[in-house]
């Protein structure tokens, strides 16, 4: 999308995976932290506020005492997401590029688990994600289909 700085957003996750920055709470003793940590990036590069009640899917917004859900929750972020039309669904995994975000289904129940943000395609345009919770920086996208083989992926242009 116009006006988004993907160099900025791959900068901060890369930066950020494993020394989590201090100006931000982190979740991973309530449920993980890798949608709080897809919203830093994506404020990193350019997202803005949407201010409004925090527990509004149309709402997304971070601050000293609170957040909303979309910011920390990977199934409001990704209704955010959609509704806001800061986001696309992609149809393949692979046409993902720096600054798109992979969510994870791993039960493939309809109810997403995981995020991940695209910070780095390879020559051949492989996609490598970096995320929180297990704090990983550049795993491949085809390492992870391979080990999740029962996952259903939602892949999100940004």
């Amino acid at each position: 999308m116009a006006g988004y700085n993907y160099t900025a957003l791959a900068k901060y996750a890369e930066k950020h995976w494993k020394n989590y920055n201090p100006s931000y709470r982190t979740f991973n003793g309530v449920g993980g932290d890798c949608t709080n940590f897809i919203s830093q990036s994506l404020r990193a590069g350019g997202w803005k506020n949407d201010t409004g009640w925090y527990k509004s899917y149309k709402n997304w917004w971070y601050n000293s005492s609170n957040q909303t859900w979309s910011w920390t929750s990977v199934n409001h972020w990704a209704s955010f997401a959609l509704h806001s039309k800061r986001t696309y669904n992609l149809s393949n995994v692979y046409h993902m590029g720096v600054g798109d975000i992979l969510q994870m289904d791993f039960s493939s129940n309809g109810s997403k688990d995981h995020s991940m943000i695209t910070t780095y395609r390879s020559s051949s345009g492989v996609p490598y994600l970096t995320y929180h919770s297990s704090n990983t920086y550049r795993k491949s996208v085809a390492s992870i289909v391979a080990s999740n083989r029962g996952a259903t992926y939602y892949a999100f242009r940004t």
